[in-house]
């Protein structure tokens, strides 16, 4: 590996200057990048102190930023010992050619450069705009850092995207795509400098400006969920030794960083085959073991593992969790489609990029009073999924009820009515209907099933799921959750339409509205009303569109992988599953 670019961003929001030597500096970054941060009229700022990224111009809310042209001072920054002051002087150029200079250290001519800012650049609010500066830059986290993007890993997303979309400080060559993500956890030497890489990076809509023609083009983040399945591009790199690097520097691994650095998340990381088997003709179970460690961290009964796969295009795929010991997780899959084909032709030893777990149809919320699980085919895993791991669940009975042609899934059928018994206190009623047999279950069949259950989940075919949501309704169950394992392309409309138009009710205001598929998301049907909603990546990673749910059910035409509460909606995912009533 080497360092194929070098780049900083003199002011934060505002475009790269690239350089061929940088001074880094412990707690503090590149010297002079993000030197400062122009504030955007939305709350009043101090100077002289980190602040949150929501308080300044930044090229997601604005991206005629990318139309500047930003250099620095390269006497005054460049070489300096870390102990020396850290001020830089730097110019901004309008897209007019016209330009100011300020010395970040000189307050005058900040208040000065501010002006001419604002006076090319809108306001967000009504407060005095500032060029504001802190000891450790404006980073979009207190802890500055670097950022390394791996230039691979974005041609295989798309070959036409420039790397610089992704604002990082590093480009690195000689690197497999996304192999940075097996350097999580890692300390690596650059020239001078040791980094300890701590997590990967979230992309926000920042990345659909395209860096060259400083037009949105190209919808970054929809793009990254559709072909990955996850919203990170590049990681981030907390400097352990100060020094310089420079352009073609070697980047070597030196060893493990201080787990204490290191952010434990869900986010993509490296998982290696250690188990594959069959379980029946069809089925393949596959164990995985989380080289980060992490996956017990946050296993929950009813979570799903997402496989990032690149065979052919890249694609991924979702798998029911069916058990976690250790750092060792384990799936079903049934080796029918493009993804399972790629899972069950693993061998061990294998590496995949996986993440999670993912999902919000936990066992916390689907076992409720007497609950019913209802299932076809190879959508009995969420069912095994759910099962382990809940002994003394508040539920007053179990309804297990699967549908299948032979035994093609009996295997599993039969682990998940074993792992009920064993699991629950409480009666346990076990259904299996063959349809080869019996043909197709009927509706009056699926209500009576149903019938005096108060809570349920489907998961099978679109048809059967909605022949069992249809007679949940006529059967009065009060919670109906459904699992979905729809792999999204770049417009989830598709998935979206497979539901019924519902009325959503807003609750402090007072008013409400019908939505219907063709709205899109609940996110997409409030901003088309103009009901202010704040989001960041929109593809239901951040959390940031969360509010609160305060009657009625929703769903996720794709599940996302931000966690929400049982109260909470993730607007930019979700959408009714019948009468809502949002906080709002």
């Amino acid at each position: 590996m080497r360092i194929a670019g070098l780049f900083r961003f003199p002011v934060k929001g505002f475009p790269a200057e690239r350089i061929g030597a940088a001074d880094l500096r412990r707690d503090q970054g590149i010297l002079g990048d993000r030197a400062a941060a122009f504030s955007n009229g939305s709350s009043a700022v101090p100077d002289d102190r980190w602040q949150k990224y929501s308080a300044f111009t930044v090229l997601k809310n604005d991206t005629g930023l990318q139309g500047w042209r930003v250099s620095t001072d390269s006497d005054s920054s460049e070489g300096s010992d870390s102990g020396e002051d850290s001020a830089v002087t730097i110019t901004l150029t309008a897209p007019d050619g016209e330009s100011t200079t300020f010395r970040t250290a000189d307050r005058g001519a900040r208040t000065t450069s501010a002006e001419f800012l604002a006076r090319r650049i809108p306001a967000q609010g009504p407060f005095p705009r500032a060029l504001v500066v802190a000891d450790q830059g404006m980073f979009d986290s207190r802890r500055a850092g670097i950022s390394i993007i791996n230039p691979a890993t974005v041609a295989a997303l798309d070959p036409t995207l420039d790397p610089l979309r992704f604002r990082g400080n590093v480009l690195v060559d000689g690197l497999e795509p996304y192999a940075e993500f097996a350097l999580i956890g890692k300390i690596v030497r650059l020239g001078e400098v040791r980094l300890a890489i701590t997590q990967a990076i979230e992309r926000c809509p920042a990345t659909t400006v395209n860096p060259t023609t400083a037009e949105a083009d190209v919808n970054v983040p929809r793009l990254l969920a559709a072909s990955c399945g996850h919203l990170h591009c590049g990681v981030y790199g907390r400097i352990l030794d100060s020094g310089v690097v420079r352009e073609g520097d070697e980047i070597e691994i030196e060893g493990d960083a201080p787990a204490d650095l290191v952010r434990r998340d869900r986010t993509p990381r490296y998982m290696t085959v250690v188990r594959s088997a069959r379980c029946g003709e069809e089925i393949a179970e596959i164990s995985l073991r989380d080289e980060q460690g992490w996956i017990g961290e946050f296993d929950e009964p009813g979570t799903n593992l997402r496989v990032h796969l690149d065979r052919d295009g890249l694609f991924w795929r979702t798998y029911t969790i069916i058990a976690v010991t250790g750092d060792v997780v384990s799936i079903a899959v049934r080796t029918q489609g493009r993804g399972s084909q790629v899972m069950s032709g693993l061998e061990i030893g294998d590496r995949i990029l996986a993440s999670g777990p993912h999902g919000t149809m936990t066992a916390d919320r689907v076992f409720q009073g007497m609950t019913a699980l209802v299932t076809a085919g190879i959508g009995v895993t969420p069912s095994l999924g759910l099962l382990r791991g809940t002994a003394g669940k508040a539920v007053s009975g179990v309804r297990l009820f699967h549908v299948d042609r032979g035994s093609r899934t009996a295997a599993l059928w039969d682990r998940a009515v074993d792992r009920a018994r064993a699991e629950l206190r409480v009666p346990v009623d076990a259904h299996h209907h063959d349809t080869g047999e019996l043909g197709r279950p009927r509706h009056a069949d699926l209500v009576g099933w149903l019938r005096g259950c108060d809570s349920v989940m489907v998961c099978g075919p679109a048809g059967f799921t909605g022949a069992v949501l249809a007679a949940a309704v006529e059967a009065g169950v009060e919670h109906v959750h459904r699992e979905t394992f729809a792999s999204p392309g770049p417009d989830l409309g598709e998935a979206i339409a497979r539901f019924a138009p519902a009325e959503v009710t807003l609750e402090r205001s007072g008013s409400g509205f019908g939505w219907e598929p063709q709205q899109g998301t609940l996110l997409d049907s409030l901003e088309a009303r103009g009901l202010p909603v704040a989001s960041s990546c929109r593809g239901g990673s951040c959390g940031t569109c969360v509010l609160p749910l305060r009657a009625g059910e929703v769903a996720y035409p794709v599940e996302p992988s931000a966690r929400v509460g049982a109260d909470e909606v993730l607007v930019c995912s979700a959408v009714p599953a019948g009468p809502v009533s949002l906080g709002i």
